[in-house]
């Protein structure tokens, strides 16, 4: 059994709460502006979950792939596909992609790095089956933040929870993964779970702290490489 099997109501149902809806508007938001997806670009959603990000670079025209090993996820995702939507799900691992280097212009990691066993396989694969001017983008939550905070004790609580099982990822960790820093970088959520009364009142603290907090206080991080950085396929990182 897949770790998200048995989690796709809940994450469902957290996705429709004003909570929910806050931290997908922010993280989207902070991903888009790395993304800069394009109409027929071929992009590849490595755990995608119920589809969400799918859903999104679809709406911008790109032909998409998303990979999930979680076969309930996938079924949800293909229920929520949109018609005209170019979208294809497979259950595999994203550690063992079944595609030859240079097939994406675009590969998408979100909130799927904390969870992975080997994430220098993961990063490895990704970057093999991007072309030379791709980008990877990667979506994390930062383990120095409130969210990475309510989610560990989210854990210690209830034995049954998926975050039991993450890493949550800092900036310095994923410079050592990674072997550079990143070609790009954005950082919200700075509002804490414990603090967001209602959405228009988080939207207002979210973009006062944007200008003074320190990137260390951010729940989100998204970063972007870009493939050219890298050496050829077979060196990985």
């Amino acid at each position: 059994m897949a770790l998200f099997d048995n989690a796709v109501d809940r994450y469902e149902a957290f996705c429709q709460t004003p909570q929910g809806r806050f931290v997908n508007d922010v993280e989207k938001m902070l991903l888009e502006d790395l993304m800069h997806p394009r109409a027929e670009e071929m992009w590849i959603d490595l755990g995608c979950g119920t589809g969400s990000y799918s859903m999104v670079l679809a709406s911008h025209g790109c032909v998409v792939v998303g990979v999930d090993e979680s076969q309930p996820m996938l079924e949800r995702a293909r229920l929520q596909r949109p018609e005209a939507a170019q979208i294809t799900y497979i259950q595999g691992d994203i550690g063992n992609l079944p595609y030859g280097a240079g097939t994406y212009d675009g590969a998408l990691l979100q909130v799927a790095l904390e969870f992975v066993s080997d994430p220098r396989r993961v990063i490895c694969e990704a970057l093999r089956v991007l072309k030379p001017r791709g980008r990877l983008v990667m979506g994390v939550i930062q383990g120095s933040g409130a969210w990475a905070k309510s989610y560990r004790a989210r854990a210690r609580q209830e034995s049954s929870s998926v975050y039991g099982h993450a890493h949550f990822w800092t900036l310095p960790e994923l410079v050592n993964l990674m072997g550079r820093f990143p070609s790009d970088l954005r950082a919200g959520l700075f509002v804490g779970p414990e603090e967001l009364v209602s959405v228009d009142e988080g939207w207002k603290l979210e973009k006062e702290r944007r200008q003074w907090y320190f990137l260390d206080r951010a729940g989100f991080l998204a970063v972007r490489y870009d493939r050219m950085n890298f050496g050829p396929a077979s060196s990985c990182i």
